[in-house]
């Protein structure tokens, strides 16, 4: 019985419908493309943090602490979020010695260390 009442509801389909796994848009959105929605609250969140009058209101709120964590995210939405970068240290600074460098330099160090009598 399901059956029928599918092959009834197919044979009412235009002949232009997709077929199973078909797309409608095949190449979609294009990658990086905000909707609407976004793009109007980014507009809305930057035009809020570059006013004057909210970013003395803000300094006020900071200097009180009363500024919450939805100022950081309305200037996340504004702005985009910091870029955090981490300093790479050169983890053994010795590295580029020979190992007959490496040698001296230790027994300096040890000699430095030695109480002298």
């Amino acid at each position: 019985m399901a059956t029928s009442a599918n092959s009834r509801l197919l044979a009412r389909l235009p002949r232009t419908a997709f077929k199973p796994g078909q797309s409608g848009n095949p190449r979609g959105r294009a990658p990086g493309t905000r909707n609407k929605v976004i793009r109007d609250a980014r507009d809305a969140a930057q035009r809020l943090v570059d006013d004057p009058e909210y970013r003395e209101a803000l300094r006020a709120r900071m200097v009180d602490g009363t500024a919450g964590a939805m100022e950081a995210l309305m200037w996340f939405y504004a702005k985009g979020k910091p870029v955090e970068r981490a300093e790479q240290v050169e983890r053994f600074p010795h590295a580029h010695l020979s190992d007959e460098e490496l040698r001296v330099r230790l027994l300096e160090a040890a000699k430095e260390l030695t109480p002298k009598k």
